[in-house]
């Protein structure tokens, strides 16, 4: 079969494709054809400009070297592209059908963070953060959960409430996780920081999981753990393991021009990570990491946002999102716990 012929054949199966997605979507939902248009264009396109460059390569006896490499590298790229878009598309199709019916969903959604900290706006490491007294302090005021930061420490097989190393002591000694569950442990939830945990190697990661699976089922708190990391691979074992997990993300600011590329790069590794939760740093109030456009490029996955500022119109704004599940806000020690969006509309 010569060029022309698998260049028509090929353009005929994207075309069709490109029609019946069209169809589907136009009967489904016509407010977002153009969104599931966007992708097949595109790799439209990729497949028009791979057809010239073969075509080119057809003539290579006639090509410099240099100008071969260039070509190469493009079809390269091309196709490296033309892969990440219909992935993309692929997991938007697949993530439309979830509903995350097991993810903390309640209208109380401001949790403490590392407890609620009486210090003042300026949070000392070294003060009552991650602390017995902190975070019972802020169940007992309503706090529907609370995060915390913790190390696991492989010499000592256990895991350190600390967000520092060195690690940070609690009344002159150091605060274990088993410790502050048994003290603390009732019906709240808890958001595990899980700082370094990218270091650990494959023996003492699994040697972490056993361990936070032997003090939850010790305190009965299994489904009221979320464990956060912003290592993929390794958060994959607490997954495994059953646990409800928070894959942490670092986007770009709202408006920047790479944050959909950054966004939907961060939805392949959710989608196939098979993740509870996603979270993020909220960011500037003028320029936010979790503005309109990442919001829309999200879709219903559910999210669990940190460094939340304490604006009383953002907090309701935020709290009125179906998709935004749990809210930590910058300033640890603001009870805002009785914020709510019960019986609002939305």
């Amino acid at each position: 079969m010569g060029i022309n012929k698998i260049s028509k054949t090929v353009l005929l199966l994207m075309t069709t494709v490109l029609v019946m997605s069209l169809v589907y979507d136009l009967g489904k939902n016509p407010q977002q054809v153009l969104h599931a248009l966007f992708p097949w264009l595109s790799v439209l396109l990729m497949v028009l400009i791979n057809i010239k460059l073969i075509r080119i390569l057809g003539a290579i006896q006639t090509l410099s070297l240099p100008k071969i490499v260039m070509i190469a590298l493009a079809l390269v790229i091309s196709a490296v592209m033309s892969g990440f878009t219909v992935s993309v598309a692929y997991v938007d199709a697949q993530l439309q059908s979830r509903t995350y019916p097991d993810v903390y969903k309640d209208c109380y959604k401001i949790w403490a963070a590392r407890g609620l900290v009486l210090e003042g706006p300026d949070i000392s490491h070294t003060g009552n953060q991650n602390s017995i007294e902190s975070i019972g302090r802020a169940f007992a005021r309503g706090a529907r959960g609370t995060e915390v930061d913790i190390h696991y420490d492989a010499e000592m097989g256990k895991f350190i409430v600390a967000h520092d190393k060195p690690y940070n002591l609690k009344n002159g000694a150091l605060l274990t996780l088993e410790s502050l569950f048994k003290a603390t442990a009732g019906s709240s939830y808890y958001w595990l920081d899980f700082k370094k945990v990218r270091r650990l190697n494959d023996l003492e990661l699994t040697q972490s999981v056993i361990e936070l699976e032997r003090i939850a089922q010790l305190t009965n708190l299994k489904s009221k753990i979320y464990v956060e990391g912003e290592a993929p691979f390794s958060l994959t074992a607490y997954r495994d393991a059953g646990f409800n997990t928070i894959f942490d993300t670092h986007p770009l600011p709202d408006s920047n021009p790479l944050t959909p590329p950054i966004i939907n790069l961060y939805k392949l590794f959710y989608y196939f990570g098979d993740f509870t939760v996603m979270g993020m740093n909220y960011g500037a109030i003028d320029d936010p990491f979790y503005g309109p456009r990442t919001r829309q490029l999200l879709g219903d996955i559910p999210v669990f946002l940190y460094h939340v500022d304490d604006i009383p119109e953002l907090l309701m704004m935020l709290s009125r999102l179906d998709t935004v599940r749990v809210i930590l806000v910058l300033d640890h020690s603001r009870d805002r716990y009785s914020v709510s969006a019960c019986g609002i509309d939305k």
